[in-house]
């Protein structure tokens, strides 16, 4: 099918008929109709005129699933589609039934992409006590209300977190406590311990390791735990303290994942702290 493009509004006609005059579109008159063409071409047949003049469209070939979708959100077929997203929870709770809680978890959590020991990271430098940081996921301000005891003994407080999903979470958190408050590394171990018991976790185990940060004394503790009775998940929560300032990186993965903690290493490998 050869087609004539309006000059007006760009509306393709199809050459039907050589008496083709004015647009289906928009009903102006067309450039170089037949009868303008035989006026330079007095010989010349209409199959000559469609071929010389006459534009081809490639027809698109319509998405399978846009159409599958759009079929299934008209009207008569809306009672299909709660049927289907109703099935489709009975399955996720017979999952859960059938074969526990982590068969479902695991379909939920994913592991960390290997890209992600490959790929170029994004270094950092957050927070009024300057802490520098590369990360594979882009770190956002993740600020939450503190606790009233913990907020009246705490100057200033920052948190900075990522997105979920990706397999892997990090989170920043920087506090500055007045002068007359205790800040060690035992009561940030302690405070640690507090907000992983309040935090939907069971069976934790973990092994402390003291390290150095930028010449400031730190702690990194390694381990892992029970999530809501579901899935095994691993963390290395470093903790670093000078003066009236603490500074705490978090790291969860899957306890399954052998990326995880390659991943979580290289980020407490790159933290400094200005």
């Amino acid at each position: 099918m050869k087609y004539l493009l309006c000059g007006s509004c760009s509306h393709a006609n199809p050459l039907k008929s050589e008496y083709l005059t004015f647009c289906d579109q928009c009903g102006k008159k067309l450039p170089n109709t037949f009868a303008d063409w035989r006026k330079l071409h007095p010989m010349g047949s209409y199959m000559e005129y469609q071929q010389t003049v006459g534009i081809s469209i490639k027809e698109k070939k319509p998405n399978r699933t846009s159409s599958w979708v759009k079929r299934q959100l008209q009207p008569a077929n809306k009672g299909k589609v709660i049927v289907f997203f109703s099935l489709v929870l009975v399955l996720l709770a017979t999952a859960g039934t059938l074969f526990g809680k982590r068969a479902v978890f695991t379909l939920l959590y994913a592991k960390v992409p290997k890209s992600y020991l490959y790929s170029s990271w994004q270094t950092a430098t957050i927070g009024r006590q300057a802490l520098e940081i590369s990360t594979p996921v882009k770190l956002w301000i993740h600020d939450q209300p503190l606790a009233p005891d913990i907020a009246k003994v705490t100057e200033y407080a920052k948190s900075y977190r990522n997105e979920d999903g990706g397999g892997i979470r990090i989170t920043v958190n920087m506090y500055s406590y007045f002068e007359n408050v205790a800040n060690t590394l035992e009561n940030a171990k302690e405070d640690s311990h507090q907000a992983m018991e309040q935090d939907d976790l069971s069976d934790i185990h973990a092994k402390s390791i003291p390290v150095l940060i930028s010449g400031i004394q730190g702690q990194l503790e390694e381990g892992n735990y029970l999530y809501k009775g579901g899935i095994r998940l691993a963390f290395q929560n470093l903790v670093v303290v000078k003066g009236a300032n603490r500074w705490e990186i978090l790291i969860h993965y899957r306890d399954d994942d052998p990326i995880g903690p390659q991943v979580a290493q290289r980020v407490l490998k790159s933290v400094k702290i200005k």
